[in-house]
Parts: C-alpha cells; structure tokens; sequence
C-alpha cells in the first residue's frame, strides 16, 4: 500500500474509523508517510457538519499536518443525476480527494473503509442482485492509488484503540437514518446474522477476498475473449454470435457486462438479471430480435451477429449527398464511385456493383431505409416494397436502418451489399458504367 516517504491524502471525516486511520498511518515510524488530511463538507447536516470541519481542522493542527476542506452540494448532485444520496456523497467525495491529490502531487489517498464496512457492502450488493464482481466487496488497494488499511480492522476494533489513548471523535447524525439501506443493514440486519454467526463479518470478509481472487482471474480471461468477439461499430460493438456461443456462460456474461461497461463507462442500474436475460435471448433459437436493457442500452440480434447498442444509435436517421464520383467516407461506411468502360466490367460482387452511367445522375443521395421504400430488384420486372425485400433475404430487423439505401433522382439504384435495380443495369457492352464499391467501416 505504501512507499517509505510517500505523500498521502488521508480522507478525514471526523468519525472515529477516520481519525483511526489518522493515528494509525502517523504511528507508522518506519514509513514516515508525509499525509495531507482532507475533509469534505457534503451539504447535508448544516451546523453539524460544520462541528466536524472545525474538529478534523483542529486535529490536523494538533498533528502538525495541512489540512484541506472542500464544500459540496451533494442533495443537489443526488438530485440532478437521480442518485441515491449515499451514491452521490461518494462520488463527490471521490472527486475532491483526487482533486486534492492532484494539487500536493501524492502518491496515494487513503479511506477508512473498515470490516464493517465490507461486511455491510457485501449484504447490501447481495440483497440488490450483484455478480461477482459487486459480492467481491471493497479491494485493499483501488487502481493503485486508492489504499484501505482499515479494511480487515473491525470498527470496534479502533473504537477500543481510540479510548485506551484518550483520543476522541465526532458522531455522525445520518448513521442512525433508517431510510438509508446500509444504516439498516448495519442496525437491523447484521445482528440478526450474528446471532446465527457470531463472526459473520469476518465470514463476509473472507468470502469477499475469495470472489476478489476469482474476480481478478475471470476478468483477465474475459480481456481475451472480447477483443475475439467484439469489433467496433458505428452503433457500438459488433459481436460474433458463433465465437460467442461457444463460450462458457460464466464468460459470456462476463463479456456482455464489460461490453456495456467499455461502451458507456457504466454499469449502473445494470444487474446480473439483466445480463442473465440477454445471454438466454442470445443462446435462443431465435435468429433476431432485441433485448433491452435500463437507460436506452439494447442488445439486438441478427442471425451470425449482435449488437449492443443504444436504441437511438440503432435507429439512427442518415442521409448524405455524394455531388462526383471519388472516395467519400461516412459514419459506418465509405464508399468508392468511379466511371469505367462495360468492357472492363468485373465479376459483380456483394460489395461492387456496376450501373448505368445514363441513369446515374449526380448528386447521388444515401440514406437508410424509409417506410414505403420500393425499388425493382435485379432480374424482376415489378416493384417491391423494400419491407417485403428485406425479410424475403432474411435481412435482421436492426439492419434495414443500417444498409445503406443510394438513390438518384428519387428512385432507388442500389440496396447497398445485397441488390442493384433492374432500370440502372448495364444494358451492353460499350456502355459506360458507374462503379461503386462499398466498404463497411
């Protein structure tokens, strides 16, 4: 956790398991840790939580060490982000010690997180539904930076220590809230556990640090499999339904977790219900579909392939003007358009088409798919609605407002990837003809 010498934020709140950690990081002769203390004033308990500021101040001084105070809104932040207040006092908690970090250029910031706190932390992530990840608790050390010594201390622990030195601490009001889920677990839930357990947080601490072993070994082996199953799309992550099916169910959920996760930095409001869901929709026998998540994410399917999404990135609306023939590069596509001679006609393939450079008129408009979209397919002679032409080539419903639709004078020539129209074919040869080759990006 610690380098001899090294600049420590030390995260003070006034409590007792924070002016614990205080004396315990200064009592460590041996190290010498130069230690900055910070206190955060959350907005929340008025004239009380100005008491705390003046005691960890004064207690700061009496130690000889800087001391920095912040000041934050955390009912307003709560509120603007619809957190819960406990979630938005972290967040803001978070960001002032690494701002304060940042300024004395320290090396680590150290919280007060005790077994208690893992003990609570771990119920409270089982009763909300969480992997292994949530059940895995609090780590010792967080991104190298963030340090725990406390984490295996119990709080009566250093409240006994505390008392046999005579050092006081403040009392923090909103502990005894009862609307506050982890102040039930700890005043209501814990005892009754204990009563079966006497050491039921020792027990909750040795299986957070067994699931954190597995944790870190089922990640890194996760790492592997979603470079193997997932490329980057315009909508999101494009994932191989073949390599992924393959996968052992603790993988793929895994994957699609950190899918999410690496596409919106988030997992919040995300459960293992959800991602338990997603995986049976797309081990199912059903060649496409969707399944949705909270806040707009979507996981559609289409035969050898998924996406995860969000559901405006999936129905998002294009239309580009192409006004000359050259390379022009688009969200999700490029595409090439040069004039060539019929003789030099290649084989046509599902990305290259040729037309008739007579029918052909500049600018050329692609967009994506519209209702009531008809165009004659190559080697018909009626027009067909587009709808019936996609689910004839069993075309996946998410993909038709993703194909690239060209059109020229109104009329469609190329339902890129998959057909020209009959009326812009090259009739003979001697014709001159447009090439485009359409490349997916």
């Amino acid at each position: 956790m610690l380098n001899p010498g090294e600049k420590v934020v030390v995260g003070v709140s006034g409590g007792a398991d924070s002016i614990g950690l205080l004396y315990a990081l200064l009592s460590l002769r041996e190290y010498k840790p130069d230690l900055i203390v910070a206190h955060l004033n959350h907005g929340i308990r008025g004239k009380e939580a100005e008491r705390d500021a003046l005691f960890v101040k004064r207690t700061a001084e009496s130690c000889g060490l800087r001391f920095e105070l912040g000041k934050a809104d955390v009912p307003s932040y709560k509120k603007e982000h619809k957190l819960s207040l406990e979630d938005a006092a972290r967040i803001l908690r978070y960001e002032f010690f690494e701002e304060t970090r940042k300024k004395y250029d320290a090396g680590k910031i150290a919280t007060a997180h005790t077994l208690d706190d893992q003990a609570e932390t771990v119920l409270m992530r089982l009763i909300r539904g969480s992997g292994v990840r949530g059940l895995s608790g609090i780590p010792p050390v967080s991104g190298g930076v963030i340090i725990r010594p406390l984490i295996e201390t119990s709080r009566p622990e250093v409240e006994k220590h505390l008392t046999s030195h005579g050092i006081g601490w403040v009392e923090d009001s909103t502990n005894e809230l009862q609307t506050i889920l982890r102040n039930r677990i700890r005043l209501e839930l814990l005892p009754v556990l204990g009563s079966y357990n006497p050491k039921v947080k020792d027990a909750l601490s040795r299986a957070s640090d067994i699931l954190r072993i597995e944790e870190d070994y089922m990640e890194r082996e996760a790492g592997k499999k979603l470079g193997n199953v997932f490329t980057s799309d315009v909508a999101g992550l494009k994932g191989d339904l073949r390599k992924f099916v393959r996968l052992h169910q603790a993988l793929r959920l895994r994957i699609l977790r950190n899918a999410i996760e690496k596409l919106y930095g988030s997992l919040k409001n995300i459960t293992s219900l959800h991602l338990v869901s997603a995986d049976e929709f797309l081990m199912s026998a059903s060649t496409s579909g969707e399944s949705e998540f909270p806040d707009d994410i979507v996981i559609a399917k289409g035969h050898d392939y998924f996406l995860v999404t969000t559901r405006p990135a999936l129905e998002r609306k294009f239309s580009y003007l192409i006004d000359s023939p050259g390379t022009w590069q688009f969200p999700g596509f490029e595409v090439k358009i040069e004039e060539v001679s019929a003789k030099s006609l290649e084989e046509e393939r599902e990305d290259v088409a040729y037309f008739d450079a007579r029918k052909v008129v500049f600018p050329v408009e692609v967009r994506n798919y519209r209702s009531g979209d008809r165009f004659i397919p190559l080697g018909m002679k009626e027009e067909k609605k587009l709808k019936n032409f996609f689910v004839d080539s069993k075309l996946p419903r998410f993909e038709r407002y993703r194909t690239p639709i060209f059109t020229s004078g109104g009329q469609i020539f190329w339902v890129a990837g998959m057909r020209i129209d009959e009326r812009f074919k090259v009739p003979r040869k001697g014709t001159k003809a447009i090439k485009m080759s359409l490349v997916v990006t």
